[in-house]
């Protein structure tokens, strides 16, 4: 045995003498080898969220594949304890006075990262290990200095306005980051920027060209490109330091095929008896194959500050086709702020996606008119914040929820103290579009992604989604370490009570905390 082991450990010896060596020649006969610049930052996160009484909606004894009107399924029940553990390392390098080359390396996941999870089993019940998780490439890009304008090339961030279409604002606690491959250009002309781009985001299952598909019994159209996402975009932005304003404006045309990786911005079926498992906008789908779209965003974007008081705005429209039906919808987000001193500060956040329309029993859509604001965009704790009903599927985002078919109003005042701040929080929501109670008529249910039938015993449904109120205590140890605690209420509208069969959902106020360490370097 001892034999064995001394072998083992010689061939490890030499295997690592053998490596270093390798390295350390490669090094020494690199031609016209030099020192380059490294820049380092990121961000360490752990957290844990405590979640109560968030299976509002639970009549009788419903499970995840029949559940009607705006379930929580039985296996997600409340309570939900869970924790997140992440590490994002962001090198630079400088190549020269003209080339820079960034990366957003992750070590886990900001919305699944969980304590305890492993992609692969553990040696032994005691332990907890990496096995084969891997460090990803979230950023991964070049910046290039010429005399008409910086040139990006790669895997690189995607930020507009105030977040609600492209958001990657790394200030903030992000979990969705907006990121694309991208062949860019920044070009600036007096107190203007343009900025035309190619962005491309997931491969889909093949390269030629593909229809846009018949789901809702329309001939199909054909759309150019692979089943890839493809954004082409040009940017055009204003910038006036003397009236403390800024204006853009940003097309985008983005074209999807037939089995492109990404999901639809929504997958619309009919509900036939069960809704099965697709989802809007999420993570997972129902084994079918999704059909292209192509559809143009014109967002308008405007900052104005005025003494203490900073207002900005943001209005994307949206026009096209969505697997050959047409597409029409509209958002906008209006955002407040009145710094007072540097003790005081007031914010107020508002806005609006539109909801999807009702269609007569025995139809399809006429038009899609549903938008969903990017899941990072979050006026509140609590709800548009976790998506309860992936809490039953531990393969989904818990944070994967997007404002849709609402209009809602948040009022926030932050106290800062010096090491503390402290920051309250009201918001109120209200839905757009709602059932009309209608026997026969199918609703758009917003909680699963599927047209329902309305029954005989249904009943008009409310638009209220409910209030919430939140409070935050934010403790900074110094520049680079931040402890925070987030605590929050919902009171559930009666928009949840709402059930296409019989009687109502019942109800039930919502409690969650979240205790979170932050380390930024």
């Amino acid at each position: 045995m001892r034999h064995v082991i001394s072998e083992l450990k010689g061939e490890f010896k030499m295997s690592f003498f053998t490596k270093a060596l390798f390295i350390a020649s490669s090094l020494f006969f690199l031609p016209d080898a030099h020192a380059l610049d490294l820049d380092w930052h990121g961000q360490f996160r752990a957290e844990t969220n405590w979640l109560f009484g968030y299976s509002h909606g639970n009549f009788g004894t419903p499970v995840a594949n029949t559940d009607y009107g705006y379930f929580i399924p039985s296996n997600g029940e409340s309570p939900a304890q869970f924790q997140n553990l992440f590490l994002r390392l962001n090198p630079r390098v400088i190549v020269n006075d003209n080339v820079s080359l960034h990366s957003d390396l992750w070590l886990g996941s900001p919305d699944r990262g969980m304590f305890g999870a492993n992609p692969t089993s553990n040696a032994t019940y005691g332990s907890t290990r990496t096995g084969g998780a891997n460090v990803t490439a979230n950023e991964l890009y070049a910046e290039i200095a010429t005399d008409f304008g910086t040139i990006t090339v790669g895997r690189a961030p995607l930020n507009w306005g105030l977040g609600v279409v492209w958001n990657n604002n790394k200030n903030k606690w992000d979990r969705l980051p907006s990121t694309g491959d991208t062949v860019g250009m920044v070009t600036k002309l007096g107190a203007f920027k343009l900025m035309p781009a190619f962005v491309k985001y997931s491969q889909g299952s093949n390269f030629g060209g593909t229809t846009g598909g018949t789901s809702f019994g329309n001939n199909p159209s054909t759309l150019q490109g692979s089943s890839g996402v493809s954004d082409y975009t040009v940017g055009l932005t204003y910038t006036n330091d003397d009236e403390q304003v800024d204006l853009g404006l940003m097309f985008m045309r983005r074209v999807a095929g037939q089995n492109a990786a990404i999901q639809n911005p929504f997958l619309v079926e009919t509900d036939s008896g069960t809704p099965g498992t697709t989802v809007i906008n999420g993570n997972n789908y129902n084994g079918s194959q999704f059909a292209g779209y192509a559809y143009n965003i014109w967002d308008f974007y405007v900052k104005k500050q005025a003494g203490i008081v900073t207002l900005s705005g943001e209005v994307p429209l949206v026009s096209g086709t969505v697997s050959g039906t047409s597409y029409s919808s509209v958002a906008a987000a209006v955002q407040a702020k009145a710094q007072f001193n540097d003790k005081w500060a007031l914010h107020v956040n508002t806005g609006m996606a539109s909801g999807q329309e009702n269609v007569a029993a025995g139809t399809t859509p006429p038009r899609l008119n549903a938008f969903y604001f990017h899941p990072d965009y979050r006026p509140g704790f609590l709800m548009f914040n976790y998506n309860y009903r992936n809490l039953s599927n531990s393969g989904l985002s818990p944070y994967n929820s997007p404002i849709t078919d609402a209009k809602f109003l948040s009022l926030s005042i932050d106290d800062v103290a010096g090491k503390f701040t402290h920051t309250l929080n009201w918001l109120y929501a209200v839905a757009d579009k709602t059932a009309n109670g209608i026997n026969g008529e199918m609703y758009f249910n917003t909680m699963d992604g599927f047209y329902h039938t309305e029954g005989p015993n249904s009943h008009a449904q409310s638009s209220g989604l409910g209030w919430e109120l939140d409070y935050t205590l934010a403790y900074d140890w110094d520049e680079a370490i931040r402890f925070s605690l987030e605590t929050g209420l919902y009171v559930p509208g009666k928009f949840y009570e709402y059930n296409d069969s019989t009687g109502v959902n019942n109800i039930k106020t919502v409690f969650g905390s979240s205790l979170n360490f932050l380390v930024k370097f």
